[in-house]
């Protein structure tokens, strides 16, 4: 498995401080209830980042852990 089929997340608290981290690799079952431990999670956000299929490092804005979730459909607005 090359670092192009995982997915990491770090998650900060409304301060900014990085509270925790994820790690989804894209050829298993999802873990996002995982996420949930986090509450309220309108105080957290969360940021992707990864590795490219040449090793090339990226990341995403960092989103609020809600919407994060119901953008995946894991939970419900």
């Amino acid at each position: 498995m090359t670092s192009a089929n995982v997915t990491e997340y770090t998650i900060f608290d409304k301060n900014n401080n990085k509270v925790g981290n994820h790690y989804q690799s894209h050829l298993c079952k999802t873990k996002w209830h995982e996420l949930l431990r986090f509450s309220p999670l309108e105080n957290y956000t969360i940021m992707a980042w990864g590795y490219d299929e040449e090793e090339e490092y990226w990341e995403n804005e960092p989103i609020n852990l809600k919407e994060f979730l119901c953008k995946i459909n894991f939970i419900k607005t």
